[in-house]
């Protein structure tokens, strides 16, 4: 079943890829890795449990509806998807009930891990295991940025951080991720990650260890 799902999936993406341009590529893979995640999960689950399958994206609640600035909310994660995406549950109503929410974290970007194409592009499993370690390692908070809440996938955008640390400054200090996908107003912690970036870049950590491999548009693996 999953290979037969797999398959759909990378020939509709095949034929929906050829009229994007390179962003709008890189986000519906990062759907794509969403659903086959899911799958997966899906088919470690009981016959008598499927009906009571975790959908991995619930409607936008109040406050996704909204702008401008709030204070950080507490969040759980549910399962890490990779390097710069999961899925968390939080109360988004305000309304004492905690609903699971895709979650892509702003400003970064992390190497691929099930390219259609290219197939695992170089340190994306590493970045997805160390995402998975630091969800993992403490108390989650989420924090939004002025404007929008959700992307076109009705996923949430994201600050994220573990015991008050932000997830995406260790990334890219580490050399696991690179500043992307900046798009204004959602542009609060730009300087900082952009310094973070730098670190890496001059220490030739991760992603900046290989001539050639990061550039505007992405990562270079061929």
């Amino acid at each position: 079943m999953k290979r037969k799902v797999t398959l759909i999936l990378c020939s509709a993406a095949a034929f929906v890829l050829s009229a994007c341009s390179l962003e709008d590529v890189n986000d519906v893979l990062e759907v794509t890795e969403d659903v086959l995640t899911a799958i997966e999960q899906e088919n470690e689950q009981t016959e008598t449990n499927i009906d009571e399958a975790e959908e991995p994206v619930n409607e936008a609640g109040s406050i996704l509806k909204t702008k401008g600035v709030m204070e950080p909310i507490p969040a759980k994660l549910v399962r890490p998807v990779d390097g710069d995406t999961a899925v968390f549950a939080f109360d988004a109503d305000l309304d004492g009930k905690e609903e699971e929410f895709s979650a892509r974290f702003l400003l970064i970007d992390t190497p691929e891990t099930r390219h259609p194409q290219l197939g695992r592009q170089p340190l994306g499993e590493e970045a997805k295991e160390r995402t998975a370690e630091l969800l993992k390692g403490g108390d989650i908070t989420i924090e939004f940025d002025i404007g929008q809440r959700l992307d076109k996938y009705n996923r949430i955008l994201v600050y994220v951080y573990v015991n008050g640390r932000s997830v995406q400054e260790m990334l890219l200090e580490e050399g696991l991720a690179r500043v992307a996908y900046v798009y204004p107003p959602n542009t609060r912690y730009l300087d900082e990650f952009e310094a973070k970036q730098e670190i890496a870049k001059k220490k030739k950590k991760g992603i900046w260890s290989m001539d050639g491999y990061v550039t505007e548009r992405g990562f270079n693996s061929k």
